[in-house]
């Protein structure tokens, strides 16, 4: 009956979780009765303590009462009454106030105790604590007495002398007392935990006892079992779907066992379609894939282009806003500005700010592009009026420098099919940088011809140079080399650059660097733009 008892799996777990029912809550009950009675044992040893504290405070507050009496007893009594007596009572109430203290523990340790014997013992302490403060408030009157003697600081003297002999047998029979009450409450504890600690052990083997025996009648066989499928999973998840296990008993276990051999029996079937699903899901995925790899290109295109925009923003922003500056600077050195200089002043700044409303509506056009690619606004105009606009607009910031700006146009009527203001705002920004890299006393030069059929546009300087290494990098952005560290943005020539290419043109650069040996260092930037048609004259193109 037995055997068939056991036979099923389930009610083996049922008896192995019923032991450790029991077991838990046999440990849980041993536990919480241990907890409880050390529980006990420290209260009455923090209780005992407390009291022993309190009756050590009642013992300072009489000291510093009977210090504050003899002080009084000393003064002179033309002093008034209120000198002599309010350092005592404040004494005497802080006295009464231990008294209280130590009166509401014994009541509260009285009202947590069980034994009749033990409160009678807690009650015969609460009757010597009642006559010791008896003894202090019959202190209290005598000094009262004392002090109004003919001698004052003998009286209070013996009143405390005879108090002294009084108090000090019932202060030291109580403090002994509570000593005692809190040595027996330690040898508790310890007796408590030595019988702990020992019972614990007894428990451990018991509980080792019960589970090797539990072990051996029910968990090998069912141990064992689970082995084997777990190594027959592992055998079917290396490939080998043509294994199967051998089902032993009649439980619960032994009938998943079979189940898995069935299942395996499937697997190897489905083997063959699972081959044919996996390859038409691997095409899916590369198909996904290489749909995500496009977007993640696009994505990452739309975040060039917003990049690109913001570092254009503020290059194309910083040219005009140099020149504007330049021009309010320059006007206003003089103590008290012609009114033709500053009329021809505002001109300037109200023709650069148009313009650079202008530049403003442009770069916003840019970003809200898909591609963020310039918008040209083409138009012909003359190259020499443009050189022109580059020389007044220039001039203000070149005369600030303490440089010389040239210009040069053969010949005059030399037609460009182009964006003009974005023209003029690259070159804006090839003469600041030969300004800013120029010395002061030098010339820059800004001159157009005609070369091979197309215009070419050339901005020079006698400035720092760029070194060679740096020369293959410059139209690249955020480029702005050792030598030339925190000169720039280092966008400028690359921006330059990207609108030459939309024009259909090239930019180049030649450079040298100063040496020792007096060879003057210098830049020259040559931009060269197809010519619409061959001669054709601004009336023709008009």
């Amino acid at each position: 009956m037995t055997r068939g008892l056991f036979s099923s799996l389930r009610a083996r777990m049922a008896l192995l979780l019923a032991v450790a029912v029991l077991v838990t809550a046999a440990s849980t009950l041993a536990l919480v009765f241990g907890l409880g009675a050390a529980n006990a044992q420290l209260d009455r040893l923090v209780s005992a303590q407390s009291r022993l504290e309190l009756l050590s405070a009642i013992s300072g507050r009489i000291g510093d009462y009977a210090l504050v009496a003899l002080q009084a007893g000393h003064e002179d009594p033309a002093a008034g009454q209120a000198p002599m007596h309010a350092g005592r009572f404040a004494a005497a109430d802080r006295a009464r106030a231990a008294f209280a203290r130590l009166e509401d523990a014994l009541a509260t340790e009285v009202g947590r105790l069980s034994g009749e014997e033990q409160r009678t013992l807690m009650a015969a302490r609460s009757r010597t604590l009642a006559r010791m403060r008896a003894q202090f408030d019959v202190l209290d009157r005598q000094i009262d007495t004392a002090l109004a003697a003919e001698e004052p600081a003998t009286a209070v003297r013996v009143a405390l002398d005879v108090f002294a002999a009084g108090f000090s047998g019932p202060l030291g029979q109580a403090m002994e007392e509570e000593r005692i009450a809190a040595h027996d409450a330690q040898a508790a504890v310890r007796d408590l935990r030595e019988r702990t600690i020992r019972w614990g052990l007894i428990g451990v083997a018991l509980a080792c006892l019960i589970a090797v025996v539990l072990y051996h009648r029910l968990g090998r066989s069912l141990v064992n079992r689970v082995a084997d499928v777990a190594a027959a999973a592992a055998a079917i998840a290396r490939g080998r779907s043509d294994t199967r296990i051998a089902v032993t008993g009649h439980d619960e276990l032994s009938l998943a066992m079979a189940r898995f051999n069935r299942m395996a029996a499937h697997l190897a079937r489905r083997e063959g379609r699972l081959v044919a699903a996996q390859k038409q899901l691997q095409e899916t995925v590369d198909a996904r894939t290489a749909e995500l790899r496009a977007a993640n290109t696009r994505l990452e295109n739309v975040d060039l282009a917003r990049r690109r925009f913001f570092t254009d923003v503020s290059h194309e922003l910083r040219t005009p806003l140099t020149v504007i500056l330049g021009e309010a600077e320059i006007t206003l050195r003089p103590a008290q500005p012609r009114e033709e200089d500053l009329r021809a002043a505002l001109l300037t700044i109200q023709s650069r700010a148009r313009r650079l409303h202008r530049r403003v509506e442009d770069l916003l056009r840019i970003a809200r592009s898909e591609s963020g690619q310039i918008e040209l606004d083409r138009s012909f105009f003359l190259v020499c009026d443009l050189i022109t606009d580059l020389r007044e607009s220039m001039q203000p910031v070149a005369r600030a420098a303490g440089l010389t700006l040239e210009t040069a146009c053969m010949p005059d009527d030399l037609v460009i099919d182009a964006d003009r203001d974005w023209l003029r705002q690259t070159f804006d920004g090839l003469i600041a940088n030969a300004v800013r890299h120029s010395p002061p006393g030098e010339t820059v030069r800004v001159e157009a011809a005609r070369e091979a059929g197309d215009v070419v546009i050339r901005v020079s300087d006698h400035g720092t140079g760029i070194p060679s290494d740096d020369l293959p990098h410059v139209f690249e952005r955020f480029w702005r080399g050792a030598a030339r560290e925190g000169t720039g943005f280092g966008i400028g020539l690359a921006l330059a650059k990207w609108i030459v290419d939309r024009h259909g043109g090239r930019i180049e650069i030649d450079s040298r660097v100063a040496d020792g040996e007096g060879r003057r260092g210098g830049t020259c930037v040559t931009v060269r733009l197809p010519t619409p048609v061959p001669d054709i004259t601004l009336e023709a193109a008009q």
